[in-house]
């Protein structure tokens, strides 16, 4: 019936972004759930709407938040090399007896922690940060509990981090798992994820900083 609309309930709308967070999942597969939840909730209403409008729109939301998470980054890299003009670059074993390459790093961190001296939370990530803890709620309920457990092993315990703030010179680098890290967002070089505690960071290797973070970013696990 032309002019009738089909709104949609928080339940179906919470279905819609989980199916969309799964990696590979196809649009014809997302409007196909869709449908089925429409016709349970109004059986005989006229599916004016189509589940694979429903399904464009939930993916053109996702991909405007992770190309403008992209963006930031960009800009944040753009900065970082304003920062580094100057700087030597430290070559291979001045870690190890020089010490040259902790004075590069902690004069770049305090060049950078100057110049983004109001930076917040969800600076970088912005609307990214619901799809991204989408990515790592999937990986979670796909693993056993015990891989879940062992994923987050070695995770330092610090929480909350801050941003702009150093990453604890004494606290471990836990690896993102590999099934997780293949599904995020591609950073480029000098930037990592890390977590920390249960919240996802984003850190600068060069500037060892904490340069965003995603709170909570991993769910609490149940034995």
């Amino acid at each position: 019936m032309e002019g009738t609309k089909l709104v949609t309930t928080p339940s179906v709308t919470r279905l819609l972004s989980k199916l969309l967070a799964i990696p590979a999942i196809s649009r014809l597969a997302v409007a196909a759930a869709l449908t089925s939840v429409v016709s349970t909730a109004w059986p005989g209403a006229p599916a004016v709407v189509s589940a694979q409008e429903h399904a464009s729109a939930a993916t053109a939301d996702r991909e405007r938040a992770l190309k403008e998470f992209a963006q930031r980054v960009n800009t944040y890299v753009e900065l970082k090399k304003k920062m580094h003009t100057d700087l030597p670059k430290p070559k291979p074993g001045d870690r190890a007896t020089t010490g040259k390459a902790e004075t590069t790093e902690d004069t770049l961190a305090a060049r950078i922690q100057i110049a983004r001296k109001d930076a917040k939370r969800g600076d970088l990530f912005g609307d990214a940060a619901t799809y991204i803890k989408q990515i790592i709620q999937h990986d979670t309920e796909t693993r056993g509990v015990r891989d879940a457990y062992a994923a987050m092993e070695e995770v330092p315990a610090q929480s909350p981090p801050a941003v702009n703030a150093v990453y604890p010179p004494k606290a471990a680098l836990a690896t993102v798992p590999p099934l997780i890290l293949v599904n995020l967002p591609r950073l480029p070089d000098g930037l990592e994820y890390r977590f920390m505690g249960r919240d996802l960071i984003l850190r600068d290797r060069d500037a060892n900083l904490i340069v965003d973070f995603v709170s909570g970013a991993v769910p609490v696990l149940k034995p």
